[in-house]
């Protein structure tokens, strides 16, 4: 009798190697970058960095523009940055009977209606 031997040569998958290589690791780092920069820009927007003064005209009129206020704002100080030339104190009358405060104290995130001229 006559036996038949075969003979294959064994076949290896290429190895892939575990760790990365350099340009792997700049890759990976900027996406962590990129991550913790967006997460850190949106805690400071959440902390109130990002609401100083939010504007957008009132419908229907073009006298006011209705701002946001930001923590540590006041009507004083609102009225500084608005004042553009004009007397702070007119401008804090103006705003103040704009929006009917009896006191003249805002809270963050109140929308108050501030007169262009």
């Amino acid at each position: 009798m006559s036996t038949y031997a075969a003979s294959f040569n064994s076949i290896t998958a290429p190895t892939i190697p575990s760790g990365l290589n350099r340009r792997g690791r700049l890759a990976r780092f900027l996406v962590v970058l990129s991550l913790a920069v967006v997460l850190l820009a949106a805690l400071a927007y959440k902390a109130g960095a990002g609401d100083v003064a939010t504007a957008g005209v009132v419908s229907g009129s073009s006298n006011y523009v209705v701002l946001t206020v930001g923590s540590g704002d006041s009507i004083w100080s609102i009225a500084h940055s608005v004042a553009d030339g004009r007397d702070v104190r007119e401008v804090v009358d103006a705003i103040v009977s704009a929006n009917s405060l009896s006191d003249g104290a805002v809270s963050p995130g109140q929308k108050i209606r501030v007169p262009l001229a």
